[in-house]
């Protein structure tokens, strides 16, 4: 089988957790030695993702990767980039506009080749955003505060995004889609911090998505006959769930992402994902509720 897993809310509980669990890693390695392709899809970029790795004691070099919903893919090969789909100048310096316009801090993911940067004003943060910030700064670290992003220079990214309460991030994301479809696109998910009532609003070229993502992915595997299993947890993990043969939903996921999933496990505070990871492991498909 082919198993693409999410990483926050699904595999690691950002709410209160900066690494993954034993439980979790060990559930992986036992996927990989049951002979599955294990694939990590996940909002996050290169940089964090090998950090929260390293960090947490277990990360194989022919891991494949689906970073920032699709933006970046690599294959199982040690440095192999099959695409990065990145957000131009002019398109930068709009959403910066539209960001402040919405009175929402806007945060500019560099590229994976000038480091994965954070660029982010020194304006009013709320303290959701702050928390997550001060968590990457501990974790990932590369993190530029700066006065004004558009005196920075910046020639392209890979995302721009930010968190803030859903009201505002929702009206944020209606002008961007009216103002700017044509050449991005904007995925909304809502918070692991503060409680359910922050989103993010996350922009990639219009061509992002996970599953996209995957597809491209596939065809730089090794021809697998069994079926594709997407597990996660929140909005950007609907498009995973269109292409997989199987769903499961965290417990922990909106009612309206949950729905999509042909299985909703335990929550992520349960190790929902682990258990799952498991059972497919120990041959179990599909794999039961727990």
């Amino acid at each position: 089988m082919i198993i693409a897993v999410d990483i926050d809310g699904t595999l690691l509980n950002t709410e209160f957790d900066d690494l993954l669990a034993t439980r979790e890693i060990e559930a992986m390695k036992a996927v990989r030695r049951a002979g599955h392709e294990l694939v990590l899809c996940t909002g996050r970029n290169l940089k964090s993702v090998r950090g929260l790795l390293q960090g947490s004691g277990w990360f194989p070099d022919d891991l494949p990767l689906v970073l920032l919903n699709g933006a970046s893919v690599w294959a199982q090969y040690p440095g192999q980039c099959l695409v990065n789909k990145v957000i131009g100048k002019r398109d930068i310096d709009q959403l910066v506009r539209l960001y402040r316009q919405y009175d929402v801090v806007p945060m500019v993911y560099g590229t994976d080749a000038d480091g994965g940067i954070l660029h982010f004003e020194k304006s009013h943060i709320n303290k959701v955003l702050a928390n997550y910030i001060d968590k990457r700064k501990m974790a990932v670290g590369a993190i530029h505060e700066v006065d004004d992003l558009l005196e920075v220079g910046l020639i392209e990214a890979l995302e721009v995004g930010s968190i803030d309460v859903e009201e505002k991030i929702m009206a944020l994301s209606t002008a961007i889609k009216k103002e700017l479809s044509h050449c991005v696109k904007v995925i909304n998910t809502r918070s692991l911090m503060g409680g359910g009532l922050y989103y993010w609003a996350e922009v990639f070229h219009r061509s992002c998505d996970k599953g996209s993502g995957l597809a491209l992915l596939r065809k730089h595997l090794p021809e697998i006959e069994g079926p594709l299993v997407a597990i996660g947890d929140n909005y950007n993990d609907l498009d995973l769930f269109k292409v997989a043969d199987f769903s499961v939903a965290m417990g922990n996921a909106p009612e309206d992402v949950a729905s999509e999933a042909d299985l909703v496990t335990c929550p992520v505070s349960e190790g929902g994902a682990g258990k799952i990871l498991l059972q497919l492991a120990q041959g179990i498909f599909p794999p039961v509720g727990n």
